[in-house]
């Protein structure tokens, strides 16, 4: 089966660093998806390899990176528990994808 376009787009954010001004805060670990694959945020790894939320509506797509206007945007884990509760994750849907088909 060929993903679709978007599928192959949500795919590529996955391991994108999160830069504010240049500053490295962290990486793409998942992609929170809503209702109609809506994307909600991301799951992000920061340098300090805790987990957070960074909400969809305060990223820019860079070239190779997204792009965050404050560091404050990239919100704490309870945040983000929040939002795994309320989403869909990509990763485990790729995940499940996988093994049902093997």
């Amino acid at each position: 089966m060929i993903p679709s376009p978007s599928a192959r787009f949500l795919d590529r954010l996955l391991g994108l660093p999160v830069r504010h001004h240049g500053i490295t805060l962290g990486h793409v670990s998942d992609v929170l998806l809503g209702d109609g694959d809506r994307m909600v945020g991301f799951e992000v790894v920061t340098v300090g390899d805790e987990p957070a939320f960074l909400p969809w509506p305060s990223v820019e797509i860079g070239d190779g990176e997204l792009l965050v206007p404050y560091p404050l945007t990239v919100l704490a884990e309870a945040e983000l528990d929040y939002y795994r509760d309320a989403t869909r994750s990509l990763v485990d849907e790729r995940e499940a994808g996988v093994a049902s088909a093997g």
